[in-house]
């Protein structure tokens, strides 16, 4: 997190209770507002000192007086996110230029908005109420949820701030794990109930004591003494950072999150990686992590690919080189002429 105060989050919500801990989390001074009226929001912004950043974070009907209120300058604030509004305030002026507005909206929504400095994100398959864990109708919806975050995190970040080094934070969670080789500081990486996911093995761990026994008997331990990580590509966004890369190691130790239960058979594996990593708080939330589970099969011997359409470390070396091998192999008719 940057050294600057922190910057002031408003949470205006219809119901008694909403868990504000993640927010506080992430760098700012919450302060919630239950069963907001366009009056609770008005003096809660006035309240604000003087050069404090001021965002906005507003549930249900909360959200439309929240909205209201972006139609005109207000000193401190600078971004309004409203989740499933029951209706936009009518005015011709629009949002005021000076505040970044963010809408969610489940897709049956009867309308949408558009304009500068307006940002709308609907979602399918859900209803209004879908991002408050306490709603008693039972609406929440944990992806929905998890994208809005994000995405409102992203807005928050860009207006009110902090920074945040999410590439430092994955760095040295990287070195704990792969270079010191340190249980204890891999898991000082992450929150306190944290979660990885291989994706094509179901192995890892959900929370912190089944992570912990993960990396202590069945990860650090057997990491192969061959094995070389080459980065290609990272994106970084709002609590995210998504690393492409290229495995390549010797299949001469147990790999349990690779091939459980698998003998080494001393071949070489060279494979494709995807982690998608998320940060909350400065900290390790969760890792999902993907592969081509049949390359790496073929690639150990055991999964004879003359007949299927996969392929072995060309798959690995075509990342790194698009020319190492012709594109469309695998298609019989393939033939675009000479």
């Amino acid at each position: 997190m940057d050294a600057h105060p922190p910057s002031t989050l408003i949470i205006a919500t219809d119901t008694a209770h909403f868990n504000t801990t993640p927010w506080a989390a992430e760098g700012y001074t919450v302060l919630h507002l239950p069963f907001a009226n366009a009056r609770k929001i008005e003096n809660a912004t006035d309240d604000i000192e003087p050069n404090t950043k001021c965002a906005l974070l507003a549930f249900g009907e909360s959200a439309f007086h929240a909205l209201s209120l972006a139609t005109s300058s207000l000193p401190s604030l600078t971004a309004v996110i409203a989740y499933y509004p029951p209706m936009l305030p009518s005015t011709p002026r629009g949002f005021h230029p000076a505040v970044k507005i963010l809408i969610h909206l489940p897709a049956s929504a009867p309308f949408s908005c558009s304009g500068r400095g307006v940002k709308v994100s609907v979602y399918e398959g859900v209803e209004a109420g879908f991002a408050e864990e306490a709603d008693e109708g039972g609406k929440y919806d944990k992806i929905a949820a998890g994208l809005a975050y994000s995405r409102s995190l992203s807005v928050l970040r860009g207006t009110v701030g902090p920074e945040v080094d999410l590439e430092g934070i994955w760095s040295e969670h990287m070195l704990s794990e792969f270079v010191e080789k340190d249980v204890d500081k891999t898991m000082a990486t992450m929150v306190e109930e944290p979660y990885v996911n291989h994706i094509p093995t179901c192995t890892g761990g959900v929370g912190y004591k089944n992570l912990y026994h993960f990396y202590k008997h069945h990860f650090i331990p057997l990491i192969p003494p061959s094995l070389t990580i080459k980065l290609v590509s990272r994106t970084v966004g709002s609590d995210r950072v998504v690393d492409e890369m290229v495995l390549k190691f010797r299949h001469d130790t147990r790999i349990d999150w690779m091939l459980p239960g698998v003998a080494p058979t001393n071949r070489l594996v060279e494979i494709a990686l995807v982690s998608i990593v998320c940060i909350r708080g400065g900290k390790l939330y969760h890792e999902h992590i993907y592969w081509d589970q049949a390359s790496v099969l073929a690639q150990v011997g055991l999964l004879d690919i003359k007949n299927l359409p996969v392929v072995g470390a060309e798959g690995a070396r075509k990342v790194l080189e698009e020319g190492y091998v012709e594109s469309n192999r695998l298609i019989p008719e393939w033939d675009i002429g000479s």
